[in-house]
């Protein structure tokens, strides 16, 4: 018996004869102007083999896109199951407002969709065909996206979200940039928008850092290279350390972060992060219950936190992207009702923060 989806009154589907989209790729057209777009459709279908299928499409406009890889399919293509959008490297740098716009007025599609950029274009990261146990590669980019945010790894980037941080005056959005790798998708950095367009990127690691801002930490973890000089008197074995750096990995990490405009004039900021976590591994041999040695690595975490914020700081003031929000916090201690877009980016190179960091490490023991 053949199932059914209901659309109103109106309209009734047999889903066996549904392309149901699960991705589109977003690439720069041969045309001037136009855009490639690349469709992953899935079929439920018990009498095909391959479910799954990818459709290219060119348009000047995303709604004819659509409309042409319709005409290259025997299904009737359907958009209500989409669960993300992932955009070129070119238009990228364009701007994606175009394209997330009509996704948003569409009542019909969820609006946590995920929105990802490629580094290379789009309908290349999409021809992957290793997607572990998912039936489509769309299906496994939005669980990969979905893992990463649970595990509190990246900043969430729902097609909600963007859209709120590109009107919101005083925040740009963060997206994830997608690779192909060994014929397999994977998060590859975080791009930094500027409005709605890329203009850098960000690490794994300095996303951290990041994230720490924007939301707390409830079990993160996260790896510190420490100089390894000042732990010298408690490493054993240290004549035969031929290295400079200790690596440190750390995880259950909770963290709370408080800002606050403490002088709007000179645009200053103050900035408290406490945090907590559990050292997991070592690259050398140190005796943590030693309460010296815990307090002298409590005092070194915090230091290569509060630098690490701060060149990431320093990296996004150059972009005059603030990703952080400050501008936000910035807008809601003054209520200035002429505070736009382009004159917290002038502004927000100068702003002054100051950051202190507090960590205590929560376990700890005798650790390789």
């Amino acid at each position: 018996m053949s199932l059914t989806l209901l659309a109103g009154c109106l309209e009734q589907n047999i889903i066996e004869d549904l392309g149901i989209v699960t991705v589109y790729g977003v690439d720069q057209g041969e045309d001037v102007g136009s855009i490639k777009g690349t469709t992953v459709i899935f079929q439920f279908n018990p009498d095909i083999t391959d479910a799954s299928q990818i459709i290219s499409s060119q348009g000047q406009t995303f709604r004819e896109m659509k409309k042409n890889a319709n005409k290259k399919s025997a299904y009737k293509i359907v958009s209500g199951q989409l669960r993300s959008i992932l955009f070129g490297p070119e238009v990228a740098k364009d701007g994606i407002f175009p394209y997330l716009d009509p996704l948003d007025r569409d009542a019909a599609l969820s609006d946590l969709i995920f929105v990802a950029i490629a580094n290379e274009p789009a309908a290349e990261v999409l021809s992957a065909q290793n997607y572990e146990q998912a039936p489509n590669v769309g299906t496994y980019i939005q669980e990969l996206l979905g893992a990463a945010v649970r595990s509190e790894r990246i900043v969430s980037s729902t097609l909600h979200e963007f859209i709120r941080n590109y009107f919101i005056v005083g925040q740009e959005p963060l997206v994830p940039i997608l690779s192909k790798k060994n014929n397999k998708v994977a998060i590859d950095s975080i791009a930094i928008m500027k409005s709605d367009q890329q203009v850098g990127t960000l690490s794994l690691d300095e996303i951290f850092y990041v994230r720490l801002f924007l939301k707390d930490f409830k079990a993160a973890e996260f790896q510190l290279e420490l100089p390894i000089e000042v732990f010298k008197d408690y490493l054993e074995d240290y004549e035969v350390i031929n290295r400079d750096e200790l690596y440190v990995v750390m995880d259950k990490i909770y963290s709370n972060t408080k800002i606050k405009l403490v002088d709007p004039d000179a645009l200053k900021f103050k900035v408290t992060v406490d945090m907590a976590g559990r050292i997991v591994e070592l690259t050398e041999r140190l005796n943590l219950q030693n309460k010296d040695v815990v307090k002298l690595m409590e005092e070194n975490i915090q230091k290569s936190i509060k630098e690490n914020i701060q060149n990431v700081i320093n990296k996004t003031q150059e972009l005059q992207a603030d990703v952080y929000g400050f501008g936000k916090i910035y807008n809601s201690n003054i209520k200035d009702e002429t505070l736009s877009h382009e004159k917290w980016r002038d502004m927000y190179p100068n702003i002054d923060v100051d950051v202190s960091v507090n960590m205590k490490i929560r376990s700890y023991g005798t650790v390789e």
